[in-house]
């Protein structure tokens, strides 16, 4: 009897162990991540962005539209109202990890894009996509090579 507590206390303690260090001591401020376009043709762009993540936008307003994409907001803004100082593909370059990179390719393709190569390096393969207004969006794919 001994022995099976032994082998219990064994078996459940470094699990204990780890979840307990695991936990985090307090939970972060950030709650997801988002990233916004800046757009002289909203119309277009949204066109562009609905065939691109093959879904209906959350948020359609006339200067202000936005996506659902891997548990943040990817939206689209009037380049006149939020970034009028901007110019054409020169913010930040959003990221997105993919799980299908061909299928991302087609449906750029299908949005009117000429033809895109994806990119295959070791452990990671990328499809590097530029908006109807110049924004660049890369999308990668972890190969694990």
């Amino acid at each position: 009897m001994k022995r099976i507590i032994a082998l219990t206390i064994a078996a459940v303690l470094p699990t204990t162990l780890v979840a307990e260090a695991a936990e985090p001591t307090a939970p972060s401020p950030i709650m997801a991540m988002g990233a916004y376009v800046p757009s002289d043709d909203m119309d277009g762009s949204e066109a562009f962005y609905r065939t691109l993540f093959d879904s209906a936008p959350l948020i359609e307003l006339p200067d202000f539209v936005a996506f659902s994409v891997a548990g943040g907001w990817f939206a689209i803004v009037s380049r006149d109202k939020y970034a009028p100082d901007s110019r054409p593909g020169s913010g930040a370059v959003p990221y997105l990890q993919s799980s299908d990179l061909k299928a991302l390719q087609a449906r750029a393709i299908a949005s009117g894009m000429t033809t895109l190569e994806i990119i295959e390096e070791p452990g990671i393969h990328l499809l590097k996509i530029t908006d109807p207004n110049g924004q660049l969006i890369e999308f990668f794919k972890l190969t694990g090579q």
